[in-house]
């Protein structure tokens, strides 16, 4: 009998060690996850501030679309008034990068502005507009002045891109448009 009560004990001591095995075991097993399952929270916390920035990008984008529907003729009168009075184009180096410092706005903003609200296809087309229409203006004030100091006067770097500038926008190349004018004078 004294062996069957070592037997058993020998059995509990076992059943013991393996029920602190099975224990530890389920120890770990919850705090894997109890890990997994904070991940898990955090993913989903995370795919849902995505979701919701998503959201508020898309709405953001919409909100400044209307607003510039409503801001571009603003932008439109403000570029004409500006450009009126303080004739930035009789520049040679003004360009669309310095009309949109001017303006307080982006490049992209200016290309964007006129592609889709002139019939200027580019802020640059813009610019030589003006300078064409300058030179036009000089060519009718001093008849005498040389096509090149005109182009010079008109913001061109060259003459050759003043004659094809004038040759777009009107027809007519500056020489033209010149003997047109005079053939006018009384």
């Amino acid at each position: 009998m004294e062996n069957e009560l070592d037997t058993l004990r020998a059995q509990i001591e076992q059943l013991r060690d393996a029920n602190a095995q099975l224990t530890d075991e389920n120890h770990r097993l919850v705090s894997r996850n109890l890990a997994l399952s904070e991940q898990l929270d955090a993913w989903h916390d995370t795919r849902m501030r995505v979701q919701l920035l998503k959201e508020l990008m898309i709405s953001d984008r919409r909100r400044m679309a209307r607003a510039d529907l409503k801001d571009d003729i603003e932008l439109l009168a403000l570029i004409e008034a500006r450009v009126e009075k303080e004739k930035p184009h009789l520049q040679t180096g003004f360009n669309t990068e310095a009309l949109a410092q001017m303006l307080g706005v982006t490049p992209l903003r200016l290309v964007r502005l006129f592609r889709h609200n002139t019939p200027h296809h580019t802020p640059e087309d813009y610019i030589d507009f003006r300078r064409v229409i300058s030179a036009m203006e000089q060519m009718r004030q001093h008849p005498h002045y040389s096509i090149a100091a005109i182009a010079q006067d008109a913001g061109f770097a060259s003459v050759r891109t003043f004659q094809r500038r004038m040759q777009q926008a009107t027809g007519l190349t500056p020489v033209e448009y010149r003997l047109m004018f005079e053939s006018k004078a009384p």
